[in-house]
C-alpha cells in the first residue's frame, strides 16, 4: 500500500490492506491480532506495521511510504489466496488470473530499477 501520509483514514487503510480494524484488533479471515486500543476513525500506521509485522519504509525525495504485507509467524505470506489480477494478454484483452484457477502457475515479475 502507498500512503501519502502515516494516519490515513481507516476505511483506506481497510481496503488497502484487507485487515479490518474491530474492537478486538486488526482481523483477516479467521486471524485477529490484538492491537492495544480500539480503532478510531484514522490508523496509526506505524504502530500496527509492528504490530502485524509490516514493512514500512519511505522515501522521503518523494514523500511517500510504502507498506508491505504482514509476516505473522516470520512468513511472507500468511495466507494462499491470491487476490484477483486483472492484467492485458499479448492482444491488449483484458486476463482475469483467475480463469487458471485449479492449475499450477508461475507469476514472473520484472521490473527495471
Amino acid at each position: 500500500m502507498i500512503l501519502d501520509r502515516l494516519d490515513p483514514h481507516r476505511e483506506a487503510f481497510e481496503a488497502g490492506t484487507g485487515w479490518t480494524l474491530k474492537p478486538e484488533g486488526a482481523c483477516k479471515g479467521e486471524v485477529c491480532v490484538p492491537l492495544g486500543r480500539s480503532p478510531g476513525t484514522t490508523v496509526d500506521v506505524p504502530a500496527v506495521a509492528e504490530r502485524l509485522g509490516m514493512p514500512l519504509v519511505h522515501d522521503s525525495e518523494a514523500g511517500l511510504w510504502a507498506l508491505g504485507p504482514e509476516t505473522l509467524a516470520g512468513r511472507a505470506l500468511s495466507t494462499v489466496e491470491v487476490p484477483e489480477i486483472t492484467l492485458e494478454d499479448l492482444d491488449g484483452a483484458p486476463f482475469e488470473l483467475s480463469r487458471l484457477r485449479g492449475q499450477k502457475i508461475l507469476v514472473y515479475a520484472w521490473a527495471p530499477y
